[in-house]
């Protein structure tokens, strides 16, 4: 017997957990925002979500209910605008995978270096030994992704519940700091000596990128119980967690640590340290190894179906649609995409993320436009969920992620020229990628077509 996706791999909490990694891993990630100023920050850990998640989040509770095929948003851009749109949806999708799953090595060794430090050692600073700090998280999470889905699902439930422990434990014992200092949660609103386009531009990309990813699962589909029921509940719960999981303890945080200079990669650690003692702080170090653990496992679980459906359509090489005889997964896709993730872990976390942001949100316009085109061009099709407001809310869903990243984009040209031109053309060059290889492939496959008759 051939081997086959389990249909039954994810259910509702696992579902729930693997998307919370995918979008969220908790706090960590946050700390640039909070050097917008403590008001700014809050605003924006509020708004945000409004105009850029939920709508993502909504456009993917319909799409994958009505379409829930291996492939997910790949399938729907297709379908809405012919092949050519969707290998891009896809190709463009898993680009960004590569910068965003790059990043976790990354956390994974700063944190363990946090803990060197903490144990009273020196932390580590050689760029090699790091690398090989990220490599001993990424060989055993890939292969748990060849394993199967099932026990990813499994270990981002036990993930998520070990790294937001310390983070309950933050908030709580950190009320009576907000209580005390209420207004210091949202005082100063920016910067002093700095314009409030500029510290909007230092923090928008940012938590952007620490709410994107709510349809990374919908590439799973077809390894999901009940999809058209599980997909609403498991996108709902992710939603508020993780919402949750970034206002509180930033209110914490800005009344524990004034001096917003200190909020770099870490800082969550020196807030701990000032809310819990030493301990807290230990423990919030373990969690960011548990985080980046999550985020990894997660995002490579979503992108590695990309290239296996593409294969699957002879758009990359059909060796990536093996499936492992033993396990059912696509295991040369995960293996392809972990190895690219390690060579560009070298990169820098303020370098990688503004391309991730742009390239996703390339590949998000396509999904939110698919879903306009879907609902005037299929308006029978049967959508177990349904966004609520007919075309009005239709309109908004689509509009407003849109408007929010034309605003992003032309705020940091203006006001950050440097960085955003340069985010900008490094940008352009990681998108121009998908019709050069869509044209190369179709050229190929054109070719040996023609040698066969």
């Amino acid at each position: 017997m051939s081997a086959q996706l389990d249909p039954r791999a994810l259910r509702l909490i696992p579902l729930a957990m693997t998307i919370f990694c995918c979008v969220s891993g908790g706090p960590f990630g946050l700390e640039p925002v909070m050097q917008s100023g403590p008001g700014l920050a809050v605003l924006l850990i509020l708004a945000t979500p409004l105009v850029w998640g939920i709508p993502a989040a909504l456009m993917t509770a319909e799409l994958a209910t009505a379409i829930p095929s291996e492939g997910g948003y790949y399938v729907w851009v297709k379908r809405a605008f012919g092949p050519f749109a969707g290998f891009l949806c896809g190709w463009w999708t898993w680009i960004y995978t590569w910068v965003d799953a790059a990043l976790y090595p990354v956390l994974f060794a700063t944190y363990v270096s946090s803990l060197i430090e903490l144990f009273g050692g020196q932390g580590v600073s050689d760029p090699w030994l790091k690398w090989a700090i990220g490599m001993a998280m990424v060989i055993p999470l890939t292969w748990l992704n060849i394993r199967g889905t099932r026990l990813v699902g499994l270990s981002s439930v036990l993930f998520t519940l070990l790294f937001l422990a310390p983070f309950v434990l933050l908030v709580a014992l950190g009320l009576p700091l907000i209580f005390h200092n209420l207004a210091g949660t949202v005082t100063p609103f920016s910067p002093p000596r700095q314009s409030l386009s500029t510290a909007i531009s230092s923090g928008l990309y940012t938590v952007m990128w620490n709410y994107l990813g709510w349809d990374s699962l919908s590439t799973v589909a077809g390894e999901v119980e009940n999809p058209r029921k599980t997909f609403p509940r498991a996108l709902a719960i992710a939603t508020a967690i993780t919402v949750l999981c970034y206002l509180l303890p930033s209110l914490v945080g800005a009344v524990a640590l004034r001096d917003y200079s200190n909020w770099e990669e870490g800082a969550w650690t020196s807030v701990a340290q000032v809310v819990g003692g030493r301990w807290l702080g230990l423990a919030v170090v373990f969690a960011g190894l548990f985080s980046a653990a999550g985020l990894f496992s997660a995002t490579l679980l979503g992108a590695s179906r990309i290239p296996f459906v593409l294969a699957r359509e002879e758009m990359l090489p059909q060796s990536m649609a093996q499936l492992h005889p033993r396990y059912g997964t696509p295991w040369l896709a995960i293996s392809i995409s972990s190895v690219v993730y390690s060579v560009l872990s070298f990169q820098t976390f303020e370098t990688l993320i503004a391309i991730d942001v742009i390239v996703y949100a390339a590949a998000l316009l396509l999904e939110l436009w698919a879903l306009v085109v879907l609902r005037k061009r299929e308006p029978d099709l049967e959508r177990p969920f349904r966004i609520a407001g007919g075309w009005l809310g239709v309109g908004f869903v689509s509009v407003a992620p849109t408007a929010i990243l034309v605003f992003a984009v032309v705020n940091s040209v203006v006001f950050d020229s440097e960085y955003g031109i340069r985010s900008l053309w490094m940008s352009g060059v990681a998108l121009a990628t998908g019709p050069l290889v869509y044209g190369f492939r179709s050229w190929r496959r054109s070719r040996r077509y023609a040698s066969a008759s």
